[in-house]
């Protein structure tokens, strides 16, 4: 469901008009320590829990929500997360897929077991044929410890189908890696300036590690 707000009472309208068509990146490393060792003690694979950790950062605050859509500025009540899989049998080539978020952890990871598999042996860009709005895109550099990324991408991602404006954040996760006796994974997120400052960055990030620390299964 799509929420729309009186866009001339909104607080933020003068500073969105005034960023309107800026991003900006922002990577910061976080402690995945005691998130791993409740995961893989139960069994769990890394990449769904972590994109349930990014999707639920995202639905507890809806800063990180907002979106145009039919002209109006308004905010998502949910975002599902997006995310990027390797093809089988295609060489390097990637899919997209999205699985419906749900606070029900085991749940939310057999479904995205399911939907891994569906899309890993498809043959297109976007398994479900469009881009779907409406998501939070995660992507993941598994093997790749880095310290930085630059994205060179429209600052408000237009559905070509639906005309609608993504403001949401898109963000990439690196390997993760042992510094001094502790486990931490560089994690990039990609803001739109018109609907997040640095403020709401610093908040992404203190939200994942609270998710993060949080985590039980």
């Amino acid at each position: 469901m799509f929420h729309t707000i009186d866009y001339e009472k909104w607080e933020r309208k003068e500073i969105f008009e005034r960023f309107a068509g800026y991003t900006y990146n922002l990577t910061a490393e976080v402690d995945v320590t005691q998130f791993l060792e409740r995961i893989h003690g139960n069994g769990y694979k890394f990449y769904p829990s972590v994109c349930w950790c990014i999707a639920d950062t995202v639905n507890s605050d809806r800063d990180f929500r907002y979106a145009k859509v039919d002209g109006a500025i308004g905010y998502y009540e949910k975002l599902n997360p997006c995310y990027t899989l390797m093809r089988k049998g295609e060489g390097n080539l990637f899919t997209h897929m999205v699985t419906d978020f749900s606070k029900d952890f085991d749940c939310f990871y057999k479904t995205f077991l399911e939907d891994k598999e569906k899309a890993e042996n498809g043959s297109s860009l976007y398994y479900y044929g469009n881009p779907v709005p409406g998501c939070v895109d995660i992507t993941i550099l598994p093997n790749t410890a880095y310290q930085s990324i630059c994205y060179v991408r429209p600052a408000s991602f237009v559905n070509p189908e639906s005309g609608s404006e993504s403001y949401i954040p898109f963000i990439t996760v690196g390997k993760y890696r042992e510094i001094d006796g502790r486990m931490k994974m560089a994690v990039t997120g990609n803001f739109n300036h018109a609907a997040n400052d640095g403020y709401h960055a610093e908040k992404f990030f203190r939200l994942l590690q609270e998710k993060l620390d949080a985590f039980s299964a």
